[in-house]
């Protein structure tokens, strides 16, 4: 479970500077597009800030809860934050309807699941 949780942390900074970098740099939302792949090529570019920001906050989410983890009382928290990323990652799902995007639900359920196998 330790390693688990050091991946989320990780995996919250990597979310929090990737997407910060393309939500608060000068003309850099474009660029987003090639880390998003998963979104289907007709999207546009509120749809693209949205989800920016979207994974800018999951990204914070996942780093406060995965440091708050360390602490066993806290642990509960990155169990809701995975609940919080498989509800984002379904309601995107739904309103695609993309095969990528079904992949990337498809994932943050695995990531749900792994948690779940370790917590037992």
């Amino acid at each position: 479970m330790f390693i688990f949780k050091i991946i989320i942390v990780i995996f919250g900074l990597i979310e929090i500077m990737t997407n910060g970098y393309y939500l608060f740099g000068k003309d850099k939302i474009m660029k987003a597009k090639l880390q998003h792949r998963e979104l289907p090529e007709e999207i546009t570019i509120l749809q693209l800030k949205l989800k920016v920001m979207l994974m800018f906050l999951s990204g914070c989410l996942f780093l406060i809860t995965g440091i708050a983890s360390f602490f066993k009382e806290k642990e509960y928290l990155l169990f809701l934050s995975l609940i919080f990323f498989n509800l984002y990652a379904l309601c995107e799902t739904l309103y695609y309807r993309y095969w990528k995007v079904f992949g990337f639900f498809i994932v943050s359920i695995f990531m749900t699941l792994i948690y779940i196998f370790l917590r037992s």
